[in-house]
């Protein structure tokens, strides 16, 4: 939102404490989870974060962050990570706010899992919009080498936080191929949306069902999974261009 600020960031504090207390699966069904932030860095990096939209994710919004938060410039030092602190701080957040939406998603959607991962997805990238023009600044800092471990592992919990909401419990070898496809899905369409033009990101959410189509039509055997994570490994930028030049 150029100019403004995106909205969910003005009381993220708030806006979390009033979300139902979930355990999460990768964690284990019994140890709900811990907000890894304290105050004071929630309202830094939130403040940061309504910076972004007009000055990218550069140390400039951690900066602004300090001073609109009401601490000094060098305050931004705390955070060792830089700019991709605050990468992961919105990750993180956009991950967590799922929760909240979970019984309206319910209520809406029904007992169709196909449906609610669907949403979930949709909701995240939305997530995304008001940041939009500023995001592949975030994807090339979380490709940087230091970074790629940090990035695979909230990708993961993305994925995780994603099925553990429609309610999946399987807890055989479905486990992991369930959310490394979705993570692959995931990430495909979050690249395709940093290019797409169409109006409220139409094409974006067709590229999604399309991708969505794929996971349905996959047959539950390791093998068969394997060859299509390999091969979206592989193709999946190309397949984002070639879908973009159709448009």
């Amino acid at each position: 939102m150029a100019g403004g600020k995106p909205s969910f960031y003005q009381n993220i504090p708030g806006q979390l404490l009033k979300r139902q207390v979930y355990s999460r699966s990768y964690y284990s069904y019994h140890h709900p989870r811990a907000d890894k932030y304290t105050p004071t860095q929630h309202k830094i990096l939130s403040s940061a974060l309504s910076n972004v939209p007009n000055h990218g994710f550069v140390k400039q919004s951690l900066v602004q962050g300090c001073r609109d938060a009401g601490y000094g410039d060098t305050t931004h030092a705390v955070f060792q990570g830089g700019v991709f602190d605050l990468i992961k701080y919105h990750l993180y957040v956009q991950r967590h706010k799922l929760a909240l939406l979970k019984p309206a998603i319910d209520e809406q959607e029904g007992k169709n899992v196909e449906k609610r991962i669907r949403r979930y997805c949709v909701e995240r990238l939305k997530g995304n919009q008001d940041l939009i023009s500023k995001w592949p600044e975030a994807l090339a800092v979380m490709g940087l080498p230091s970074n790629v471990p940090e990035s695979v592992l909230e990708l993961g919990k993305l994925a995780d936080e994603i099925w553990f909401l429609v309610d999946d419990k399987d807890s055989d070898i479905t486990w992991y191929t369930k959310r490394a496809t979705l993570s692959a899905i995931y990430s495909s369409t979050e690249l395709f949306m940093t290019q797409d033009k169409s109006p409220n990101f139409e094409k974006t959410f067709e590229f999604l069902d399309r991708r969505l189509t794929e996971l349905s039509s996959l047959q539950s055997s390791a093998s068969s999974f394997s060859n299509w994570l390999q091969f979206s490994a592989i193709s999946g930028v190309n397949l984002v261009k070639s879908q973009l030049a159709r448009g």
